[in-house]
């Protein structure tokens, strides 16, 4: 009797998994022949390998886009961080149920979804640049605070909401204007700034999402160490941004007008 549920639930779980497949397969097959190219036809680059490897080489010789996708990538990373030991931190340490666990999970991404959508207010009156700063910094300040009373043996359930809702809020600030502000520099190969950009932070995140379970499950010294370390690197990452930007961006087919993604200005 067990033998056959089991076999059914894996049965069942294979059916799952290949209707979600050809659903996908579908999906990239409506792409690839139905949604129509919409760049105007002056402003296409060539295609092939060739053309690819170096508009890489081109968008990654641009030290500002460089530094604005490295602190993206690495505010991803302190994300990912909070996920991965969201479990160990919220029932192991502050001893939370189940329930009250994913009550406070879901209260830091709608913390984090609300920054965001205030963000694209915020960009229309302040510089873009400021508000990415004041993210970083209310990352780096709010997860080292919450390390430094994690060392002492102080954290508590107040401080560790209050601390991680803050770090959220910043992460809000973050993310839609370092994206903004790196595909901003290479506006003749947007695509290829978009696709390094997400490979990139894909390998950050998963390099940094398992080491936060290397110090056991019943501490949260490693998540909000990992959550500083990508927030001080981000803060770094910024300042090779700031250098960069002061140099010209990088030569490609930029003639055209184009308007800033964040500041809504011809560049």
């Amino acid at each position: 009797m067990a033998g056959g549920a089991v076999a059914s639930d894996a049965g069942g779980w294979r059916g799952v998994f290949w209707l979600l497949a050809g659903i996908s397969f579908l999906m990239f097959l409506a792409a690839l022949f139905l949604v129509p190219e919409i760049l105007p036809e002056e402003r296409r680059r060539p295609g092939g390998a060739a053309a690819t490897l170096e508009a890489v080489r081109v968008v990654l010789t641009d030290r500002a886009y460089v530094g604005y996708t490295l602190t993206f990538s690495f505010a991803c990373g302190a994300l990912f961080c909070y996920i991965a030991g969201s479990a160990f931190l919220l029932q192991n340490v502050l001893d939370f149920t189940v329930a009250q666990a994913s009550l406070a999970f879901s209260l830091g991404a709608l913390t984090a979804t609300l920054s965001s959508a205030a963000n694209t207010r915020l960009v229309g009156r302040y510089d873009p640049r400021l508000l990415l700063a004041i993210g970083l910094a209310a990352m780096l300040v709010a997860t080292t605070a919450a390390l430094l009373v994690t060392l002492a043996g102080r954290l508590d359930r107040a401080l560790a909401l209050g601390l991680t809702g803050i770090a959220f809020l910043g992460i809000g600030q973050v993310f839609g204007t370092a994206t903004a502000l790196a595909i901003e520099r290479v506006p003749h190969a947007a695509g290829t700034g978009s696709a390094v950009l997400g490979a990139l932070q894909s390998v950050l995140c998963g390099v940094a999402s398992p080491l936060v379970g290397l110090g056991g499950d019943d501490t949260a010294v490693p998540l909000f160490a990992g959550m500083a370390g990508c927030s001080l690197i981000a803060v770094f990452a910024l300042l090779l941004a700031r250098s960069g930007a002061r140099t010209p961006r990088a030569p490609g087919n930029s003639s055209h007008a184009m308007t800033s993604p964040v500041s809504g200005r011809t560049s």
